[in-house]
């Protein structure tokens, strides 16, 4: 009888325990020339069948670890008819105007219908909102723009924009009578666009986040959020729910179980070939770091210490193949930090450094929060030009970084033209 999930939760839950399993399966002690014996009360097993069985339960799992999924039955999809969008089209700062951008394409033929805006208490309109009524032809493309007076902080609150077509009902069906499919596939669309509603609504919604220091609507760059008393800037994380001690159970889970997998013999054609997605290379980083957080942030500066080295001197460089730059990244800023922080600012520069040159170097987003913290050590180091120019170049690669904007006014007479301070001693104190 086939087994399916309810969703990923329990698919990720049960892969965890049968990691457990195989790790516990694959270091039975033989206890006789035939069979061998696990650890645990009634599990036995057949020398001659335990490698067979190992090897193929693992690919098993790798699989499963990468899909994470039960396949369904695709339902009949309507024919994309037009093209829709949403978007900010400049940086979102407060006291600031932006405007939100429509724009509509109709694909196989005429369309008609509304745009309508659902605002959050953030934003308000520099006009009365009434919706938007549009008539298009085939091919045509219009655009509309809303602008927009962001007044006040906001976190989860996004901007909705609604689109109200008039269903093209007889002229779709005229359109399907076109193509080239499985009449049954066919006959079940047809039925769908009959029973379809007289309105097709999507919509688009807008998230952002808009504070004081920054303000995000692409949130693949990266969010750093912890303002530090110094000025310093890091990402904050959120320990594991079972505290610290669950995290470093996890961690010790992990590190014998990819300890298991990796010194298989039965494995090496598969973790050859790039596919080693049962360690859970990426949960065992982000738990090491999760650690690390959690002992810096408790002011367990050693601690901390122990594990920022586990992470970044050892783990990250063994790892096989998960990108290893996000964690990376993320967490080195915050060891510079605590460089800093010990007094130690030479290694806190010589670190900012490096981050900023692999930053650019991946044309990474994190780049702008490298050159915040640059600018942040020439700051508390007393040389404002080297701090202004970091702060300038932080903008230039995200303009309505309101921190950076923030500071610079706080700067006063210093040439735009100043160096950025990497050098070294001259321009600035060193320990």
């Amino acid at each position: 009888m086939p087994v399916y999930f309810k969703n990923n939760l329990e698919v990720r839950s049960w892969i965890g325990e049968s990691m457990d399993f195989l790790t516990i399966y694959k270091n039975a002690r033989p206890s006789g020339v035939e069979r061998l014996e696990c650890p645990e009360r009634g599990r036995a097993f057949s020398a001659a069948g335990k490698n067979l069985f190992f090897l193929l339960y693992s690919i098993f799992l790798i699989f499963l670890a990468a899909g994470e999924s039960i396949a369904t039955p695709p339902v009949p999809k309507i024919p994309d008819w037009f093209e829709a969008s949403a978007a900010f089209d400049s940086p979102l700062e407060i006291g600031a105007i932006s405007n939100v951008s429509c724009s509509l394409k109709p694909l196989l033929f005429a369309i008609t219908g509304r745009i309508e805006f659902e605002l959050t208490d953030a934003a308000a309109p520099l006009a009365p909102l009434t919706p938007i009524h549009f008539s298009l032809k085939k091919g045509e493309t219009a655009s509309y723009k809303v602008p927009l007076h962001f007044v006040k902080e906001a976190h989860s609150k996004p901007i909705t924009v609604n689109f109200y077509f008039d269903f093209p009902r007889k002229e779709m069906l005229a359109h399907i009578e076109t193509m080239k499919s499985d009449p049954e596939e066919k006959e079940a669309l047809v039925q769908r666009i009959k029973a379809a509603a007289d309105i097709y609504q999507i919509s688009r919604k807008l998230d952002f986040i808009i504070t004081a220091n920054e303000s995000f609507t692409d949130f693949t760059g990266g969010v750093y959020d912890k303002y530090l008393e110094n000025g310093f800037l890091i990402k904050s994380r959120e320990i594991n729910a079972g505290g610290v001690e669950a995290t470093l159970a996890e961690i010790k889970r992990y590190e014998e179980f990819i300890a298991t997998v990796r010194g298989a013999p039965e494995l090496k054609t598969y973790l050859s070939t790039q596919m080693d997605l049962v360690s859970g290379e990426d949960r065992y980083l982000n738990y090491i770091y999760d650690a690390a957080y959690h002992y810096y942030s408790s002011g367990d500066p050693a601690r901390a210490a122990e594990f920022f080295g586990r992470l970044l001197d050892g783990a990250v460089n063994a790892a096989l193949n998960v990108d290893t730059a996000e964690v990376f990244i993320d967490a080195s800023m915050n060891r510079a930090v605590m460089l800093y922080d010990a007094a130690k600012k030479k290694e806190a520069l010589d670190s900012f450094n490096k981050i900023r040159d692999l930053c650019e170097k991946r044309s990474d987003a994190r780049l702008r929060y490298a050159y915040y913290n640059l600018a942040n050590y020439f700051r508390l180091e007393a040389n404002p030009a080297a701090a202004a120019a970091n702060y300038r170049k932080a903008l230039a690669v995200k303009p309505g970084f309101t921190a950076c904007t923030s500071e610079l006014k706080k700067i006063e007479g210093v040439p735009r033209e100043a160096s950025d301070g990497e050098t070294g001693p001259e321009n600035g104190k060193h320990e």
